[in-house]
């Protein structure tokens, strides 16, 4: 054991939340996808396809948690033309899955990627970097701002017509990581503005123009979660109904693992509300012990963030951090019916290649960064 702890480097708790969530993610997307993959591929395609996810996982967080974070600093100037390339290739030319356009298939392999979560990682160290640089230069500080506005608007511009609920998600992360960085309160009402200022004119010539996008669906799934309960029909509330009500079977203990029904009822039950399926197989004292998880990996990442010494390093830590914890709370919150409908799975527990390559990677750079703030602890006694 003491072996492995060698090579084990960073924050152990972080090390520890990392594990459990994706152990616990074996046995709730196997089960959750029982049915499917039973119709589809065989009882147990999910179960590999998921126990390989999770090796994958591991791998990426404990190769990217011994790449030194500062390294991003001189690579990502190159890497976001090649983003914002895929994100145009993705709005005009993307494969669809449920209506929905955000991916691009790699030639060759036949992989497909989530361009947004890349998109999401990208624009955090971009950001990061330019705020990062030059604090005690007014001038070129307030050219870092303009340039890290002007790339955060455009990317986010990109990801809005095809998924609002990941361009909503994406512009809090940098206006928290533009609040930290203690860009001016009035500059950051401007960038909001803007921003709402451009959304309300794509929507009003989209449909005009028919330009791509999924305006129906947004204004639909909002109708519906405001809307009155006696003028809508089952099938427009059928997802989140089925979602609340095996979180009632639940109850304190569960239905026991494999005993769960929402896999019968609900096509995402191993993706968008996997949560909802854990709840009525394991009981709310799961939710209870995931949703702890969470809130303690944001606590650690805050608490890496605070003792950096390095600007970069803080802006970088609470972006990914906050981007991770924010996903599984509107995951959770669609699950309870406290949020409309959206595509966000569950972080390190839901099945979703992308997702879990960009939440093992942000892992990796937090514990790396968080390994160099104990060898300085060290160095310092």
């Amino acid at each position: 054991m003491t072996a492995i702890l060698k090579f084990i480097k960073g924050d152990k708790v972080i090390w520890g939340i990392t594990l459990v969530l994706l152990l616990l993610s074996i046995p709730a997307v196997y089960s959750a996808s029982a049915m499917i993959s039973a119709k589809s591929q065989g009882d147990v395609h999910f179960l590999v396809r998921q126990i390989s996810a999770v090796v994958f996982a591991l791998i990426v967080v404990f190769a990217f948690s011994h790449l030194n974070y500062k390294s991003y600093l001189a690579i990502i100037k190159l890497i976001f033309p090649i983003v914002l390339v895929m994100l145009l290739m993705t709005l005009f030319s993307g494969v669809s899955h449920n209506n929905a356009k955000r991916w691009i298939e790699l030639p060759v392999v036949g992989i497909e990627l989530q361009t947004s979560e890349i998109a999401k990682i990208a624009l955090i160290i971009f950001v990061s970097a330019f705020l990062a640089k030059q604090k005690n230069n007014e001038e070129a500080y307030k050219r870092n701002e303009r340039i890290a506005t002007i790339v955060f608007v455009a990317t986010v511009g990109l990801i809005f017509p095809a998924d609002l609920s990941s361009a909503l998600m994406i512009s809090a992360i940098i206006v928290l990581i533009m609040f930290v960085a203690s860009v001016r309160i009035k500059n950051i009402y401007v960038i909001i503005l803007v921003a709402l200022g451009l959304a309300i004119l794509y929507v009003l010539l989209a449909e005009a123009f028919h330009w791509p996008g999924r305006l129906s669906t947004w204004t639909h799934r909002i109708d519906v979660f405001f809307g009155n309960s006696e003028t809508l029909s089952s099938d427009e509330t059928y997802q989140s109904d089925i979602a609340k009500m095996a979180i009632v079977n639940g109850g304190l203990l569960g239905q026991g693992p494999g005993n769960g029904t929402v896999r019968y009822l609900l096509p995402q039950s191993h993706s968008d509300f996997i949560f909802a399926f854990i709840v009525e197989e394991y009981g709310a004292w799961m939710a209870v012990i995931i949703t702890m998880l969470y809130l303690a990996l944001l606590y650690r990442g805050i608490r890496i963030a605070r003792k950096t010494k390095s600007l970069f390093a803080a802006y970088l830590v609470l972006g990914l951090t906050f981007a991770i914890v924010l996903q599984a709370f509107i995951n959770i919150g669609v699950s309870v019916g406290a949020l409309p409908v959206t595509g966000q799975t569950l972080p390190l527990i839901s099945m979703g290649r992308t997702s879990l390559l960009v939440t093992s990677f942000s892992l990796g750079v937090i514990l790396n960064i968080s390994k160099y703030n104990e060898e300085q602890e060290f160095e310092n006694q």
